[in-house]
């Protein structure tokens, strides 16, 4: 059994989406308040992940999340009841589309994260940085932060903020950035498009007229859900993967219970 949450692209699956296998769509905030001992695979988009999941599906195996980072599902947690978790990253051209359209080939560009999207940015001048110290930031123009949120709580802080002088572009959750640097620093950028901005301290930035906040949708960036056969048959490859236990590189290994 298969259960897929967050309605907004499913309801423009397919009519063969998923063949013959019995699953079900539910809203983002429609009620887990039942017990389905059937279910092996959730897929979720935005919607959190908690007890109430852990409850109606007791026997869950897989988790599958449909956007690039995973903060709204409690690694931990999983890591304990054995299930496995991964992600599919559909929206890694159009995200970097969305930050293409911000720079141009003259500019200086200081790359972090190289990942499903950062390695999809195009530019004649893109020096890609593997360790922040391994840098230095004032012979560049334009920095790019395309990190995942885990482990990288505000990576873009004092000490880079103080050196660089140019133009940030963040793809990345709004932890990653520390608001406080950024407004001390803000005399160095030229402008700011941030597309997930903390609230600290986040009216204070956007009355200073140098940061463009885009409310988390770049992603949607020349994207459609209509229509793509190529997002549902991803997802179809990833749910198959996840039922016959041959998913390549997930979050999280899922691990067999041990019951006594």
């Amino acid at each position: 059994m298969i259960v897929l949450k967050d309605k907004k692209d499913i309801k423009f699956a397919p009519d063969n989406f998923l063949g013959n296998f019995k699953w079900e769509s539910h809203g983002q905030y429609d009620s887990l308040d039942f017990v389905n001992t059937d279910v092996k695979v959730l897929s979720v988009q935005f919607t959190k992940v908690g007890d109430k999941t852990y409850i109606a599906f007791p026997n869950l195996e897989w988790i599958i999340v449909r956007q690039h980072g995973y903060d709204n599902v409690n690694i931990n947690e999983c890591e304990k009841r054995g299930i496995g978790v991964v992600t599919t990253k559909p929206f890694a051209q159009s995200t970097a589309d969305w930050i293409n359209s911000y720079i141009t080939n003259n500019d200086k560009i200081a790359l972090i994260g190289n990942g499903s999207i950062g390695s999809k940015v195009k530019s004649n001048n893109i020096t890609v940085m593997k360790r922040k110290h391994s840098l230095n930031f004032e012979e560049y123009d334009t920095l790019i932060v395309s990190v995942q949120p885990e482990e990288n709580k505000h990576l873009i802080n004092n000490d880079i903020l103080s050196k660089f002088k140019g133009k940030l572009i963040s793809v990345s959750r709004s932890t990653v950035i520390d608001n406080e640097a950024l407004l001390k620093n803000i005399d160095n950028i030229s402008h700011a498009y941030v597309d997930t901005l903390d609230e600290n301290l986040r009216e204070d930035l956007l009355a200073t007229g140098k940061v463009t906040y885009t409310k988390h949708t770049a992603f949607s960036h020349g994207f459609s859900y209509e229509n793509n056969d190529k997002y549902f048959s991803e997802l179809e490859e990833h749910i198959m993967d996840c039922l016959s236990d041959t998913v390549s590189k997930p979050i999280l290994s899922r691990q067999e219970r041990v019951l006594f």
